[in-house]
């Protein structure tokens, strides 16, 4: 049998309380003894804007932080999750071989025939649905074929657009009332207390890149479709950014902006703080801690339908699922 002295607890419980708090979450004496017992736990935040979902994980993995990183840096495998169907990584500079794997659905590609500013399943500006219209002949047999080649041009004109101009280039939705994603994802940013205040550099890199690039961060920008419980697929373009704060010693923090997604999004942003849990006569672990923020086109409560109801579950129980990999990830590190 092991004894662990009041000291020990007391010590840990502060070190998970803490790494919490940071993200403005206080957990209660049964979250912070799961988080140490190896649980993942996971909270779903309050919000005032109705159309935005927040949520919030954490959980302790037995690797040092050092040998997590490895894993991170390594893009294309630490990327892929059993619900991503397809993902990939852009070039720099972007190029077409680069969105080989993408493809719009038939189902998508069908619903973009009916597809008109106000009224479109397909999150995209007026112009590129009317240049879709033109280009296409719907009762063609190669249909799908070509849009997802008008898709793949698209995609890559996105990256080089967002590495030139920053949130200037990202696209105007007008699938519904024309919404800019560079002023949602603004919005979604001013509610990270932790990235403004704890990593005031990166939020600033997010907020104007490319201008304000921190000295050591790790950049890449990926597409990917994602299956997300109970919601359509969702075709994304995501920049991930890696850096860690001299002034924050012991802390990495992994920072994702949204820069486009076909459906629900409008904003998104994710922030995974990978911390050193430091208790004496352990051996080293860290806590990974995540806030992730989803600003909807429309997310309606109640009914029979109950939309939100639907979303909100979907998201709290991926992330659950997403830290439970990255705890099984943590243990075959260690076991090596």
């Amino acid at each position: 049998m092991t004894i662990t002295s009041a000291h020990a607890l007391r010590a840990q419980a502060s070190t998970a309380a803490a790494a919490a708090l940071r993200h403005g979450v206080r957990l209660d004496s049964a979250e912070t003894a799961a988080v140490e017992h190896g649980e993942a736990v996971v909270r779903v935040l309050p919000t005032q804007d109705q159309r935005d979902v927040a949520v919030f994980g954490v959980v302790r993995l037995a690797v040092p932080r050092d040998v997590y990183l490895r894993r991170v840096q390594d893009f294309r495998n630490w990327l892929r999750t059993p619900t991503r169907r397809t993902l990939g990584m852009f070039s720099d500079p972007a190029v077409l071989s680069d969105v080989d794997g993408l493809t719009v659905s038939r189902d998508d590609a069908r619903d973009l025939r009916k597809c008109g500013p106000g009224a479109c399943t397909t999150k995209l500006p007026a112009s590129e649905m009317q240049r879709v219209q033109a280009a296409v002949d719907w009762s063609a047999s190669d249909m799908q074929s070509r849009i997802t080649a008008l898709a793949r041009q698209r995609m890559v004109q996105y990256v080089e657009e967002y590495r030139d101009r920053g949130n200037a280039s990202m696209p105007v939705y007008d699938d519904r009332p024309s919404v800019r994603a560079s002023d949602a994802f603004i919005a979604v940013l001013a509610q990270s207390t932790y990235l403004n205040q704890a990593a005031p550099d990166i939020a600033n890199y997010l907020r104007t890149f490319p201008r304000g690039r921190p000295g050591g961060v790790s950049d890449v920008i990926y597409w990917s479709e994602d299956a997300v419980a109970r919601l359509r697929p969702i075709l994304s373009v995501t920049h991930a950014v890696v850096y860690t704060p001299p002034e924050m010693s012991g802390t990495t923090v992994v920072a994702s902006k949204q820069i486009y997604a076909n459906h629900y999004f409008e904003a998104a942003l994710e922030v995974l703080n990978v911390t050193d849990r430091e208790v004496v006569g352990e051996p080293p672990s860290i806590y990974l801690v995540v806030d992730r923020r989803f600003r909807f086109d429309n997310l309606p409560r109640g009914g029979i339908l109950n939309i939100r109801g639907r979303a909100v579950n979907g998201i709290r129980d991926q992330l659950l699922s997403d830290l439970q990999r990255e705890k099984v990830a943590g243990d075959q590190i260690r076991a090596r």
